[in-house]
């Protein structure tokens, strides 16, 4: 788990990662899944998954271009501002992607969900939309497009480690 986290850190939460960082990354998390056999390796349960949840680091290009782009504070190797995040509501059947820009400015996609098994959720996007707070104060909504599935591949109490449709991984923590 310390070597996940430590990679995401590394890795600058994927943003600019090589083809050899997430092998590097994808062997870590192989590594953990294993050490914890069924305990913690997935969990699609309300109590567990229901949570908001932090982008730690992802292999998703669409996450990875906005947090490139729109970075946020400077270059001085201090904490990004820029922060991604990923709301879910089992009980509601919900699922919320926003990108939070430094000057307050979001990127909402809403999705609905089914847990269709311990490890696998279906989500289908609903909508789309651009929230400008600066230079003015604006709402631009944004044609959703796509389905698939994540499977949690391992979750406990602080971190959750998902595989999705496309063969991307997704490293988050509450």
């Amino acid at each position: 788990k310390n070597e996940v986290l430590r990679l995401a850190r590394e890795q600058r939460r994927g943003v600019g990662h090589s083809p050899e960082d997430r092998a590097e990354m994808e062997t870590a998390v192989d590594a953990l899944i294993a050490s914890r056999g069924n305990v913690g390796r997935a969990n699609t349960r309300a109590t567990v998954l229901t949570a908001d949840w932090r982008l730690a680091w992802t292999s998703e290009n669409e996450t990875l271009f906005l947090l490139e782009k729109f970075p946020g504070g400077g270059d001085d190797g201090g904490a990004p501002i820029t922060q991604a995040y990923q709301r879910i509501d089992v009980d509601a059947g919900t699922l919320r992607n926003e990108v939070v820009f430094s000057n307050g400015n979001t990127f909402v996609v809403d999705s609905v969900i089914e847990v269709t098994d311990e490890t696998r959720v279906e989500f289908r996007f609903t909508k789309a939309a651009l929230n400008l707070l600066a230079p003015t104060e604006a709402s631009l909504p944004l044609p959703p497009f796509g389905r698939g599935w994540f499977d949690n591949v391992y979750v406990d109490g602080e971190l959750r480690v998902a595989r999705d449709s496309r063969g991307d991984t997704l490293v988050v923590v509450r």
